[in-house]
């Protein structure tokens, strides 16, 4: 049951990878992109029998183990830097990226010191717990994750007021949800590890297990709701005024040929094949150019045309007014 839901969760956040590269790929969202990239990179080697496997790969010494430590903290790190951006009325500072990326590249250094000069990475978890330098390894993760989680959550509570967007709002508070389980699982697992070191008899892991597993899954599924939920609808909206778009605009061309055979010198565009129309790029553009020069030409030379063709242009111009009457909000994440 564990590792099929261990699986469910790796495949949600490599779907909304995904997703979100082609919005990447022309240059939009790409702090969302890297962001759910590296969450499902963190998370790949959860299910046992993948982090055996990969493991295995990489030579069997648990190298594996610093690989999550170091995706897991590149990612709280990401998400960190996505919502404060998004909340800041001015973005974040220069400075501001490169003290966060210099803390960064310092926590994961220490890691890889703590990591390949300890002899305890043999061992299993279990068994290099006790140790010192496992403790400290393992500590910076946590610690790191904490600071982070609460981070990200104060931004968003304090963001969510001023959002006007119930969408904008709900991906924040998933965001916020998000980093309560992150919380959750570094306070457990730090206090695990603090008592297990002090006493080897303590039951607190076995005890406080069910609390560690409900913030393993809970914390990955809410981020990558919350990082994707405000892009995915927007989308989603967009395909939608994309699609009224090209109905409109093959609608309209026959008339728009018709009058253009008589006034081509108000035209602008060209004529162009059913299923460019169908598949083009952006078709509000062609459609508003379309219908001004129908517009145009009906004013140079005025004529009755049938009530269906008035009907269309009444169509497109309803159409073209609400879109540039609708302008985005600030909207968390949408870097």
């Amino acid at each position: 049951m564990i590792l099929a839901i261990e699986l469910f969760v790796l495949a949600s956040l490599w779907v909304s990878a995904i997703l979100c590269l082609p919005s990447a790929l022309r240059g939009k969202r790409l702090l969302v992109f890297w962001f759910l990239f590296a969450f499902a990179v963190t998370m790949t080697p959860q299910p046992l029998p993948i982090y055996l496997a990969v493991d295995s790969l990489l030579g069997g010494i648990n190298t594996t183990s610093f690989i999550f430590h170091a995706t897991a903290i590149i990612t709280i790190a990401l998400i960190d830097t996505l919502v404060q951006s998004a909340t800041s009325k001015d973005g974040l500072s220069r400075r501001r990226n490169l003290i966060s990326a210099s803390v960064t590249t310092g926590i994961i250094a220490l890691q890889a010191v703590l990591f390949f000069g300890g002899e305890w990475r043999f061992n299993t978890v279990r068994e290099a717990l006790p140790q010192v330098d496992f403790i400290l390894y393992s500590s910076t993760t946590w610690l790191a994750l904490g600071f982070f989680s609460v981070s990200v959550a104060a931004a968003c509570l304090r963001d969510i007021a001023q959002q006007t967007r119930t969408i904008t709002k709900v991906s924040l508070s998933f965001i916020a949800l998000g980093c309560l389980g992150v919380l959750v699982f570094a306070v457990v697992s730090l206090t695990g590890a603090g008592l297990g070191f002090a006493n080897h008899e303590s039951t607190f892991s076995q005890d406080a297990h069910g609390l560690y597993l409900a913030s393993l899954f809970m914390a990955p599924l809410s981020l990558a709701i919350g990082a994707g939920l405000t892009s995915a609808v927007d989308g989603i909206i967009t395909l939608g005024r994309n699609a009224r778009s090209r109905s409109l605009l093959l609608r309209l061309t026959p008339l728009w040929i018709g009058l253009m055979a008589d006034t081509p010198e108000l035209s602008l565009d060209s004529a162009n094949s059913r299923a460019a129309s169908l598949f083009g790029k952006d078709p509000t553009p062609r459609l508003y150019r379309r219908y001004v020069e129908v517009r145009d030409s009906l004013l140079v030379h005025p004529q009755q045309i049938t009530a269906r063709n008035e009907q269309i242009l009444r169509a497109a111009e309803n159409h073209i007014a609400a879109q540039s009457s609708t302008s985005p909000s600030r909207a968390v994440p949408a870097s």
